[in-house]
């Protein structure tokens, strides 16, 4: 594959040797860059980021790429050398969740806080609802 953009029309067909060397480049890109994005190599190499999942001996540099990403935007992260929300927003795109989980045990007595007169009025109120839909 050459260094020229590609011109619009078939896929370009990799050649063995081809993808051998795109694997050689993108192990070297890894290493070489501090937070690694996959699409920018792709931008780099004249070629769509997609094209790289089509390849089987690409995948472990591909994992590398990412979990290289991840560690370094969470180190930045927790050594404020950025925001919390932008290492998020960045680790959301590579599969993490937002997401909070609370744990509660125990019941609750909804009705401890009614008085004994509110507590008969929900109760008739939650019978005519049920007769209702009978």
């Amino acid at each position: 594959m050459s260094d020229e953009p590609r011109k619009p029309g078939r896929p370009v067909k990799w050649t063995p040797t081809a993808r051998e060397e795109l694997l050689d480049k993108l192990q070297q890109y890894v290493d070489e860059t501090e937070i690694p994005i996959l699409a920018e190599f792709a931008y780099q190499n004249h070629m769509n980021r997609s094209q790289l999942y089509h390849y089987d001996e690409l995948s472990n540099a591909i994992e590398e790429c990412r979990e290289k990403k991840e560690a370094q935007l969470e180190r930045l992260a927790l050594t404020n050398k950025i925001s919390r929300a932008m290492a998020a927003f960045s680790l959301k795109q590579l599969g993490w969740k937002d997401t909070q989980s609370i744990e509660h045990s125990g019941s609750i007595d909804f009705y401890a806080t009614l008085t004994p007169e509110e507590r008969e009025a929900r109760m008739k109120e939650l019978e005519a609802k049920r007769a209702s839909h009978s």
